[in-house]
């Protein structure tokens, strides 16, 4: 019964992770982090499927299978180090370190070098072995294994809690968190299995944390700016059925438009990724703005964003909207980036009836009027 339980645990995870590798090779995308997360499926699916085998053959009295049973745990094994050397270098990624072929070689290393140590125990039994009646046992050199496979995912760790406790902006703090979340289940896991041969694996579990990030990060992008984190075009219908319902002779439902201004220039001069770094820090200073308020903020366009949120009266939108330019002035002057950051920003109160386009189309004309008025003044 334990043996078939352990079994559909395993293949049912092996299914989902299918499905997602799937979808995710469907994706035209092949930035290096989706590649290293594909790559870290892939493993997983290896793990799972050689850990259905194993099961199903291992205490199986045949002196033909023994040798089947040496190949499947020295592979098994050897593709869990891979496993977290390659979950390695998507941390890394993701929290924006340049990983070239060097860096990639160095962290690969330990799993080139566990894969020849548990080859050469099928002969030696130095991590594992296989006694006559085809059961498989631990070697005397196994704990060296679980120190490597647990290090593989420390090492890691450590390196988004170090990130999350310096507060570092390369990478938006919820992408950080969630890398996080990951280790709970895995190691958890893997510390419940370690008195216990056949109890499910540190991958098994693993599969169980890639499903629910996968999950996350499909929910995220929906309604989620992939670069800002901001709300983006989907949210926005909902968001003002809602909020012109709340409306209220006191607070007076109000849409802000802007764009920065020069990011062309931006752009071309530095580079996309110096680009990027401007629409975050934007975004950022959008979302600083509206702490404490009852408003939204959307990513809409390249470098266009929303404000929509309650307002007293025009005076208080005027005033918001002074505040947001006086934060961008303060940017600049303290963090003295390499490019200058500025916004232009035009704003309409909602007129009873109006539709969700026609909202937008009168505060992105404010918008233009204004940066028509900086052209004039140059």
């Amino acid at each position: 019964m334990a043996t078939a339980i352990h079994v559909e645990i395993d293949a049912l995870f092996l299914i989902i992770l299918f499905a997602i590798a799937y979808q995710s090779v469907k994706n035209v995308s092949q930035q290096m982090r989706r590649v290293l997360f594909r790559m870290t499926v892939y493993g997983i699916m290896i793990s799972l499927a050689l850990d259905i085998v194993w099961k199903l053959i291992d205490g199986v009295d045949l002196p033909a299978l023994i040798p089947l049973n040496k190949l499947v745990n020295a592979l098994f094994l050897a593709v869990g180090i891979g496993i977290g050397c390659i979950w390695y270098l998507y941390v890394l990624e993701t929290l924006g370190y340049k990983i070239t072929k060097r860096l990639a070689l160095l962290i690969l290393a330990p799993s080139f070098f566990f894969t020849a140590l548990n080859l050469v125990s099928i002969k030696t039994g130095w991590i594992f072995g296989v006694a006559e009646n085809n059961v498989y046992y631990r070697g005397p050199f196994f704990w060296l294994q679980m120190a490597a496979a647990l290090t593989a995912l420390l090492v890691s760790f450590f390196h988004i809690v170090i990130r999350l406790i310096r507060k570092d902006d390369r990478t938006p703090r919820r992408e950080v968190r969630k890398l996080l979340r990951f280790y709970i289940i895995p190691v958890v896991g893997t510390l419940v299995a370690l008195p216990f041969t056949g109890m499910p694996s540190t991958w098994t579990c693993g599969a169980a944390s890639i499903i629910l990030i996968y999950l996350d990060s499909q929910d995220h992008e929906i309604v989620r700016d992939t670069l800002t984190g901001l709300n983006n075009r989907k949210t926005l219908g909902q968001v003002f059925s809602e909020f012109v319902k709340q409306e209220t002779p006191g607070a007076k439902l109000y849409l802000f438009m802007m764009d920065l201004d020069d990011f062309k220039k931006i752009n071309d001069t530095l580079g996309h990724p110096i680009g990027d770094q401007a629409l975050t820090a934007a975004s950022k200073l959008f979302l600083k703005a509206v702490d404490g308020k009852r408003a939204m903020v959307a990513r809409i366009g390249g470098d266009e964003f929303l404000i929509m949120g309650f307002f007293r009266d025009d005076q208080q939108a005027d005033a918001f909207s002074s505040g947001i330019q006086e934060s961008f002035r303060l940017y600049n002057e303290e963090q003295r980036p390499p490019y200058h950051l500025a916004a232009s920003i035009g704003y309409c109160a909602y007129s009873q009836g109006r539709t969700l386009d026609e909202f937008i189309a009168e505060a992105d004309e404010k918008l233009y009027q204004v940066k028509n008025e900086k052209k004039v003044g140059r």
